[in-house]
């Protein structure tokens, strides 16, 4: 990490002692063991977001949208009601009534419609995980893997707005 900018602080002479002390009997020097004491809690607090590097290729977006989802693979084609909870370009994450029959290896469709569109949009997924939310609701993550051009396209300019 490339240090850039100098700090100045007071403190008591108490707590320079200490710093001085644990510097020493870590062999380090006094600014690099305050930095590791400020990165530490800075970390444990949360509070420093370049810590946990974003793996998701697009940014999410919160809605909250009702949803029809059925497996595609299924012979039973019963349509399950949800909510999706937040959506990118790359996928969703949907909530789900606890009997849904849907499971990380499955292959679902989704039927919803964006606000201010008249006709939905239909998109196939490849469910990535699914978790227990609530009582009786679960929480499940996939990814788009098949949409017409037309609801990609909407969509797109839906996340954009």
């Amino acid at each position: 990490m490339r240090k850039e900018l100098t700090i100045c602080f007071r403190t008591s002479d108490e707590l320079r002692t200490s710093l001085e002390k644990i510097a020493t009997e870590e062999r380090r020097s006094l600014s690099s063991i305050i930095e590791t004491i400020l990165y530490d809690s800075l970390k444990q607090k949360k509070a420093l977001q370049s810590l946990k590097k974003e793996r998701r290729r697009y940014p999410r977006k919160p809605v909250s949208l009702p949803t029809f989802v059925y497996k595609n693979d299924s012979e039973e084609q019963g349509l399950h009601p949800g909510t999706i909870v937040d959506i990118s370009l790359g996928g969703i994450r949907i909530l789900l009534p606890h009997d849904a029959k849907i499971d990380e290896t499955a292959n679902i469709g989704t039927l919803f419609t964006l606000p201010n569109e008249k006709m939905p949009l239909k998109i196939q997924c490849a469910v990535h995980r699914v978790m227990p939310a609530e009582e009786n609701i679960k929480e499940v993550g996939a990814s788009f893997v098949d949409s017409d051009f037309m609801s990609y396209q909407k969509l797109q300019n839906y996340l954009i707005q």
